[in-house]
């Protein structure tokens, strides 16, 4: 079946759905609110990831909040999550934009402005820019991205459409390694430049390992810029509108790395439900089309274009201190992997005591698109035309227990277990010499700081608890905290995946002026692969402090102290994140 019998007939479904619907003289009052603030919020089982786990820096600041902005389109990528600094305690009416600066050590640098350029009740267009970056020159990493969002409301549904796009540099600053320890590529090509190393593990299309001279490996750039752009447009149903419920969208992905693979994205969404007696009959729909290309590779290694459709009939019965959801999902995968990925979608919640005590539960599955820019943005120190598999979870199995003993207070307990068919582990690229040749290296494997990848069915059996506190919004405070275990049929460990995870988010209203903040996270238990050597890494301890003070109704000052126990952890192996770190800056609105 040809990806473009899809295209064109999503394209025309949205071209007569906006046909069809007549704008109406009627103007719905509406106020919609970008909160760059981080809220803690309590989300069901198997919702807790694995975060922080990108390079530094990290400025979690208390943020502003501006209720007239749309949120502002994705360029899908980011270093880290970055709310904005509390820039007034409330927003005049007058002000409309807000700007935000920042300057740390390591020349750290962050950069946000946002703007609406039409701000009407019925309609908005909204531009955004958002920089952060490290200029330290081992750890270089910065990324910048801009978007621009429409959105028409008209009486029963609203039309949206964005575009942007991004840029991402960084130097792939981690250690390479044999045997013996941490070595210097280019001295050692220096001594023995003509030396072959073949790959080990080669996953990609081509399995042939290919050979490399030891003064090949040493050359390869030591750098990587990756451009993104995206656009989309879609019509929805507004909440309450109509008893017809559906979503129309198409989306329309870049991804460009300079060194090696290109991608594009064309990716359709309709959801579809309407009244059944007193419940609901529906249908989600995704299609995901790809299609890539490389000029800088000499030997080809990428994947002809494929696509996944995913259908996802249900009956949903809603009532208003329970839920059901019985439905079931199949992904297609047409060219590559399993073609039929069935999985179950039954999803329920008892409201036991209203407002108290609510229990849920499910068993589930999924069929995730690994799409090249999904895994730079998950790990960008990936070898240059490595593309991973999808990933397939026949079934995820889910109970929790949500209790409310304060009126303040939420307690959210779980337990998660799913089973994956060919889970993705990322290990440091390996390399061997030829046993036949001749060489005077003292260890024949060598282990780079780009990273391959290797599968394995697993099963995970995740428990996990989320408290939330909140103190008539002057104090928040939020723990979470997770125990993964994984079983690996042939793999000996979960290859850079955490056993525990912690997490503690606090921030405090000492006056209507001055703000303070707090984020510790721990994770620990992981190991990384070298060859036959499983090798425990240092857990991941890290202690952020903050503080804003509105000095101004259109101004605010504000200071982060990232990391400041100066811990010397690696997010993956060979990639040590930056130690104790300041960074000062303000926000402004206008």
């Amino acid at each position: 079946m040809k990806t473009s019998k899809y295209i064109a007939a999503t394209l025309l479904f949205l071209l007569s759905s906006v046909l069809s619907l007549q704008a109406q003289d009627t103007i719905v009052n509406r106020s919609v609110s970008v909160e760059r603030e981080y809220r803690p919020v309590i989300q069901d089982a198997g919702k807790i990831n694995s975060v922080p786990k990108v390079l530094e820096p990290v400025v979690d600041k208390t943020p502003a909040k501006y209720s007239d902005f749309n949120l502002p389109l994705d360029a899908g990528f980011n270093i880290h999550t970055l709310p904005a600094a509390e820039a007034t305690t409330e927003k005049p009416a007058n002000k409309e934009g807000y700007a935000r600066i920042g300057l740390g050590n390591y020349v750290n640098t962050l950069l946000d402005f946002a703007y609406p350029v039409i701000n009407e009740p019925d309609i908005k267009l909204d531009f955004s820019l958002n920089h952060l970056g490290t200029f330290e020159s081992k750890r270089m990493h910065t990324t910048t991205k801009t978007a621009l969002s429409f959105d028409k409301l008209f009486e029963t549904l609203d039309l949206y459409a964005g575009i942007g796009g991004g840029h991402e540099a960084f130097n792939y600053y981690g250690n390479n390694y044999n045997g013996a320890g941490v070595v210097d590529l280019k001295s050692m090509a220096l001594a023995n430049p003509a030396i072959n190393f073949t790959e080990v593990n080669r996953a990609g299309v081509s399995s042939t390992p290919r050979i490399f001279t030891l003064d090949s490996l040493a050359g390869v750039p030591a750098s990587e810029t990756i451009w993104r752009f995206n656009m989309h447009a879609g019509i929805r149903s507004l909440p309450m509108s109509t008893d017809v419920r559906y979503l129309g969208e198409i989306n329309y992905n870049t991804f460009n790395a300079l060194n090696g693979l290109s991608e594009k994205l064309v990716h359709t969404i309709f959801n579809f439900s309407s009244p059944s007696d007193d419940n609901r009959l529906g249908l989600d729909f995704d299609l995901s089309n790809m299609m890539f290309s490389s000029s800088k590779i000499p030997e080809v290694n990428f994947w002809k274009n494929y696509s996944v459709m995913t259908v996802n009939p249900y009956y949903s019965v809603e009532r208003p201190t329970w839920n059901v959801r019985l439905g079931v999902k199949s992904s297609f995968a047409f060219v590559h992997g399993k073609m039929v990925n069935p999985s179950a979608d039954i999803r329920a919640e008892w409201k036991a005591v209203p407002q108290y005590l609510s229990f849920y539960g499910g068993v589930i599955g999924d069929y995730e698109v690994n799409t090249l820019d999904k895994i730079y943005t998950e790990n960008p120190y990936m070898y240059s035309d490595l593309q991973v598999n999808d990933t397939y979870t026949p079934y995820n199995f889910f109970v929790g227990i949500k209790l409310k003993p304060l009126y303040n207070l939420l307690i959210d307990a779980f337990v998660d277990m799913k089973q994956i068919d060919n889970q993705y582990f990322y290990v440091n690229k390996e390399y061997e010499t030829n046993p036949y040749d001749v060489t005077p290296l003292p260890h024949s494997f060598l282990f780079t700081n780009r990273f391959n990848v290797v599968y394995s069915g697993a099963s995970l059996v995740k428990m996990g608890v989320r408290l939330n506190y909140n103190l008539q919004s002057l104090l928040n405070i939020e723990l979470k905290g997770v125990v993964n275990n994984w079983s690996v049929d042939t793999e000996q460990y979960a290859w850079n995946k955490p056993k525990y995870e912690m997490e503690m988010n606090t921030s405090l209203k000492i006056s209507p002026d001055l703000s303070v903040s707090a984020n510790v996270f721990y994770d620990g238990g992981r190991y990384a692969k070298l060859g036959n050597l499983a090798v425990p890494m240092k857990d991941k301890v890290d202690v952020n402090l903050g503080v804003s003070y509105n000095y101004l109704n259109w101004f605010t000052a504000f200071a982060k102290l990232n990391n400041l126990i100066n811990s010397h952890y690696q997010d993956y192996y060979g990639y040590d994140v930056q130690g104790a770190n300041v960074m000062v800056g303000a926000a402004f609105s206008f």
